[in-house]
């Protein structure tokens, strides 16, 4: 089966060289053809950039907080404002800064990351520049006790020698880092010690039992119990459909975007000089609330900071993620309901 891109903007070649510089991955790998996205060497490579792009590009909600604008921040979708969101203008490195030193994940100049919709947009704009059969598709998250959002989440699907596989960069912390095989139980390996599940089933709000959906679930570890995260149709969702979900994430009163900061990225074992393993494999992440930063290695909280002023939140956000804002940006968070002293 293979998906039409006619109708879908792509990147150009000068484009995705910058976006490789941006994330990182290095030259040896940047080589696969359009004929090799359809083989077992494009599955390779897509769960290759799919590490250095959860690496680089953060989930986050920043515009609906720091803005230039006073009014509520939609979603950009559009294939070259997300380009210059994410790349930005420069290219900059990576690596945790240690206290007493200067710099961060990027050290500055780079680009920002941005919600589900951005982060897997982007994704499904350059996985088709490569010439992978790709196609968006929409899910609803679990918020807990049964409760489930409407379709507010995206996901993006590859075919692969007659295989689907489910592509995901914008969910964050419980976010696949691979590519996942649309198989009934099938059971991955995470960020060590969790692993996700794929199961097909219906869920609560339904009425008809009949209809199932892909229940995506994790676990913290093997002896844990599985949780579900969010559900999705295979169904391909058009742009209108997008637009009308990034009305309801932005303008929705009981949104939890729209009262409180999250971000997240991962870190790979080379950034913090971990030689047990490849040092591109993922074995941490960096999340960043309203109130607080947290590292986690392996499961494991290493460094925890609390923000007791605007200040530090600042401080936190670019010595984690190198990310900076200007004064109408920082003047413009006063009052809101993310507010810390200043």
């Amino acid at each position: 089966m293979t998906f039409s891109a006619a109708s879908r903007p792509l990147y150009s070649h000068t484009q995705l060289s910058r976006y490789f510089d941006h994330i990182r991955l290095p030259h040896r790998y940047r080589t696969l053809k359009p004929t090799q996205a359809k083989t077992r060497d494009g599955l390779a490579f897509l769960n290759r950039l799919q590490r250095y792009q959860l690496a680089s590009v953060p989930w986050e909600n920043l515009s609906k907080h720091y803005s230039a604008s006073l009014v509520p921040v939609t979603a950009q979708l559009g294939a070259e404002e997300l380009y210059k969101k994410v790349v930005g203008s420069t290219v900059a490195g990576r690596s945790l800064a240690k206290d007493g030193e200067k710099g961060g994940p990027w050290d500055g100049g780079g680009g920002r990351g941005g919600g589900c919709l951005e982060n897997n947009a982007f994704m499904g704009t350059v996985l088709r520049s490569l010439g992978f059969d790709c196609y968006p598709g929409g899910g609803r998250v679990h918020m807990g006790g049964g409760e489930w959002t409407g379709w507010e989440h995206m996901v993006n699907f590859v075919m692969i020698e007659g295989q689907k596989y489910k592509i995901d960069v914008g969910f964050g912390l419980n976010g696949p880092i691979q590519a996942v095989p649309l198989e009934e139980n099938h059971i991955q390996r995470n960020i060590d010690p969790s692993s996700i599940l794929l199961i097909q089933s219906h869920i609560a709000p339904q009425t008809e039992p009949a209809q199932k959906l892909w229940l995506y679930q994790s676990r913290v570890n093997d002896h844990g119990d599985w949780n579900d995260v969010y559900c999705f149709a295979e169904t391909e969702f058009i742009p209108q459909d997008f637009e009308s979900m990034t009305v309801s994430t932005s303008f929705r009163r009981n949104s939890f975007f729209s009262f409180s900061i999250a971000m997240c990225r991962m870190i790979m074992a080379g950034e913090v000089g971990d030689s047990s393993v490849e040092e591109d494999e993922l074995i941490g992440t960096v999340m960043l609330t309203t109130k607080e930063a947290k590292v986690r290695i392996r499961g494991k909280v290493v460094e925890q900071v609390e923000f007791e002023s605007e200040a530090d939140r600042l401080n936190a956000l670019r010595k984690y993620f190198g990310i900076g804002f200007g004064e109408v940006e920082k003047n413009n968070v006063k009052g809101t309901a993310v507010t810390l002293q200043t």
